[in-house]
C-alpha cells in the first residue's frame, strides 16, 4: 500500500509544474546558467583562474544545500507538497483509499527523492561549468583519491539538512492547514540556522547548541568530512562531528514522528 501511495504522490506532484520547478529545479538550473555566464564573461575579458579542482567544485555544489538563500526554494517545494491537499480539499478523497501513515510517508519519500536529485544536479552543474571553464583556457585538475568520500559525505549531510527543513515545513503545514504561514516560518527557520552559525561560532559552541541548531551541526559535519579549516589553523574534530550527525538524524526522526502523530489525530471535515 505504501508503494501505491508513493506512485500516486509522485504522479500527482510531478504534474504540479510550479511547485516542482521552483522548489527543486530552479536552484541547480539557475546556478548552472549563472556560472556558465560568469565563466564566459571572465574568459572573454581576462584570464580565468588556473588550477580549478574538479572534485572540489563538485563537493562545493553538493554543499549548496546548506545555503539559507537556496533553502528558500526547497522550503517552497516542501510547503507546496505538504499543503496541497489542504488547499484543494482533497484529503477526503485519499484517506478512504489508504492509511494516513502511508499517505504522509509517501509525501516524505517524494520530497526526499526530489531533494536528492536536486543536490546531485547541483554537483553535476558545478562539474559542467568547471569543464566549460577548461575549454575557455582554465587549467582543470582531476579529482583526488579522497573525492568519493568527500562527495558522498557532503551529499548525505546536505540531504539530511534539507530533510530537516522539509520536516519543519511538513509539521507547520499539517498543523495550520495553510501555505503562506508555513512557508514564511520555514524560511525564518533556515535563516535562523545561518544566524546562529555566525553568532555562536561552531568552533567554540557547546554541544547543546549543535542540538538546538541542526544547520550548525550540518555545517560542522561537512567541514569535518572535507577536512577544511573552520577557523585559521582550526579543524573540525570527530568528538563534535559525530554527535552532530546524531542530532541531524534526531531532528528528522522527531519532526517526522510529530507530523505523523498530528496527521493521525487530525479531523478533516472539509479537506
Amino acid at each position: 500500500m505504501l508503494a501505491d501511495a508513493v506512485a500516486a504522490e509522485s504522479y500527482k506532484f510531478l504534474r504540479q509544474r510550479g511547485g516542482l520547478f521552483w522548489g527543486f529545479c530552479a536552484v541547480p538550473l539557475g546556478m548552472l546558467l549563472f556560472n556558465l555566464m560568469l565563466d564566459t564573461w571572465i574568459g572573454t575579458r581576462s584570464a580565468l583562474p588556473v588550477g580549478l579542482d574538479l572534485g572540489r567544485q563538485v563537493v562545493q555544489g553538493l554543499g549548496l544545500g546548506g545555503s539559507a538563500f537556496f533553502q528558500i526554494f526547497f522550503a517552497a517545494g516542501a510547503v507546496s507538497l505538504f499543503s496541497g491537499e489542504y488547499r484543494w480539499e482533497t484529503w477526503r478523497l485519499l484517506t478512504p483509499r489508504n492509511s494516513r501513515a502511508n499517505l504522509m510517508a509517501a509525501k516524505f519519500i517524494v520530497y526526499a527523492a526530489l531533494t536528492a536529485l536536486s543536490l546531485l544536479a547541483l554537483g553535476l552543474g558545478n562539474a559542467l561549468h568547471t569543464l566549460y571553464a577548461g575549454l575557455l583556457g582554465a587549467q582543470v585538475a582531476l579529482p583526488g583519491g579522497a573525492f568519493p568520500l568527500h562527495a558522498l559525505g557532503t551529499f548525505l549531510t546536505s540531504w539530511a539538512e534539507l530533510l530537516v527543513l522539509g520536516a519543519v515545513a511538513a509539521l507547520l503545514a499539517t498543523a495550520t492547514r495553510a501555505m503562506i504561514g508555513p512557508l514564511i516560518a520555514a524560511i525564518c527557520f533556515a535563516f535562523a540556522q545561518q544566524m546562529a552559525l555566525m553568532i555562536l561560532g561552531p568552533a567554540d559552541a557547546r554541544l547543546h547548541w549543535f542540538a538546538a541548531f541542526p544547520g550548525m551541526s550540518a555545517w560542522y559535519v561537512r567541514a569535518w568530512i572535507t577536512g577544511e579549516q573552520i577557523m585559521p589553523g582550526v579543524f573540525a574534530v570527530a568528538s563534535r562531528a559525530l554527535p552532530g550527525i546524531l542530532f541531524l538524524l534526531g531532528w528528522i526522526a522527531l519532526l517526522g514522528a510529530a507530523v505523523l502523530v498530528r496527521f493521525q489525530r487530525q479531523d478533516l471535515p472539509r479537506e
